[in-house]
C-alpha cells in the first residue's frame, strides 16, 4: 500500500495543473488582504461624519421603534433569543475599524471556499484525465486489486486537500495578523480565528473528496467541472427563491452549502418568513425569525453525505470498464 500511495503522490505533485492552482490560490489569498487592511484602518474625517449621521438615524429609529420590531416577531413565533434586537455597535457603521476576529474570519470564508473550489478542481482533473487518457487502464494492469487503487488515491486526494486547507489557513490568519498589527489595532479572539481556520481545513478536505469522487464517476474533467458549476448554479437559485418561497427556507437545514456554513462558522442561522406586514415605521415588508443550524448538524450531515458518495463511488469503480 506504501508504494501505491508514493506513485499517487507522485502523480499529484507532478501535474502542471497543481503548481498552477496553488500558486495561483496563494496569489489570491494574499491579494484579498488589501481589503483587510481598509477594514482595520480608521475612518477618513469626512467618512467619519457620513457614518456618523447614518449611525445616529438609525439609532433614533430602534429607540422608537426596537420593542414594536420584538413584539411582532414574538407573536409571529419567534423565541426571545431569535427576536431579540441588540442596540446598534458604532464598529458597525464604520465609525470604528472592524476587529481583528471579523476581519479575520471574513478572509478565511473567502480563502476557504476559493481553496475548496481549486482544490475541486485539481482532484477532478486528476482523476478524470487518468479516465480520459487510459492511464488508469494502464495502471491497473500494474495494480489490479481496484480496492487498492481506489483506497490510495482517495487517501492521497485527502492528504493533498488537508495540506491546502491548513496552508491557506496559516496564510490567512498570519497575513491578517500582520496587518492588523501595522495599523496598532489589538489581535481580539485569536483563538475563535484559529479554530475557524481549523474548521475552514476541513471544508477544503469536503470539496478534494467530493471532486475526486465526481471525476471518477464522470470519467471527465470538463463534466467534473460542470458539475461544480452546476451546484453553483443551483445555489444561486435557491438563495434567489429563498427570498420569497418559505418552502424553500425550509429547506435550509438539509443544503449543502448551508451546512459547509455551520461547520466553518461553528454554526449559522437563516431566516424563515412568518408572513407579511408592517415592519418599523418605513413601509411594509415579511416579518421573519431566525433559525439555527449547528455545527454538530453540518458535521453530520456531511459526514453521511460524503460516506454516501465514497460508498457509490467505490461500487462504480469496481464495476466500470475504465479500458
Amino acid at each position: 500500500m506504501s508504494r501505491a500511495l508514493r506513485a499517487e503522490m507522485r502523480r499529484l505533485l507532478s501535474r502542471r495543473l497543481t503548481l498552477i492552482a496553488v500558486l495561483g490560490l496563494l496569489a489570491l489569498v494574499a491579494l484579498f488582504q488589501l481589503a483587510v487592511g481598509e477594514q482595520v484602518s480608521p475612518p477618513s474625517t469626512t467618512e467619519a461624519a457620513q457614518y456618523q449621521q447614518e449611525y445616529d438615524e438609525y439609532v433614533q429609529d430602534w429607540e422608537a421603534n426596537h420593542q414594536e420590531w420584538e413584539t411582532s416577531c414574538l407573536e409571529d413565533g419567534g423565541t426571545a433569543d431569535e427576536c431579540a434586537t441588540p442596540r446598534p455597535e458604532p464598529s458597525d457603521w464604520g465609525l470604528a475599524p472592524s476587529s481583528y476576529e471579523d476581519v479575520a474570519k471574513s478572509a478565511l470564508s473567502f480563502a476557504v471556499y476559493l481553496g475548496g473550489m481549486v482544490v475541486f478542481v485539481v482532484t477532478v482533473s486528476f482523476i478524470g484525465a487518468e479516465v480520459t487518457t487510459g492511464a488508469l487502464a494502464n495502471w491497473l494492469t500494474f495494480v489490479p486489486d481496484r480496492n487498492r487503487v481506489f483506497a490510495s488515491k482517495l487517501i492521497v486526494v485527502t492528504g493533498f486537500s488537508a495540506v491546502v486547507g491548513v496552508g491557506v489557513g496559516v496564510v490567512t490568519v498570519a497575513a491578517s495578523a500582520v496587518i492588523t498589527a501595522l495599523y496598532g489595532q489589538p489581535l481580539t479572539g485569536l483563538d475563535s480565528v484559529v479554530a475557524t481556520a481549523g474548521r475552514g481545513a476541513l471544508l477544503v478536505v469536503v470539496f478534494g473528496i467530493v471532486g475526486y469522487c465526481v471525476g471518477l464517476l464522470t470519467g471527465s474533467t470538463g463534466a467534473g467541472i460542470g458539475v461544480l458549476l452546476a451546484g453553483i448554479f443551483v445555489v444561486f437559485v435557491r438563495n434567489v427563491i429563498v427570498f420569497s418561497s418559505q418552502w424553500a427556507q425550509q429547506l435550509a437545514p438539509w443544503s449543502p452549502e448551508v451546512n459547509l456554513e455551520a461547520i466553518l462558522a461553528n454554526g449559522t442561522t437563516y431566516q424563515v418568513a412568518t408572513g407579511s406586514g408592517p415592519v418599523g415605521d418605513e413601509g411594509s415588508g415579511f416579518n421573519s425569525v431566525e433559525r439555527t443550524v449547528s455545527l454538530a448538524h453540518g458535521l453530520g450531515y456531511w459526514a453521511v453525505l460524503l460516506a454516501v458518495i465514497i460508498v457509490v463511488t467505490w461500487v462504480v469503480f469496481r464495476r466500470r470498464d475504465v479500458t
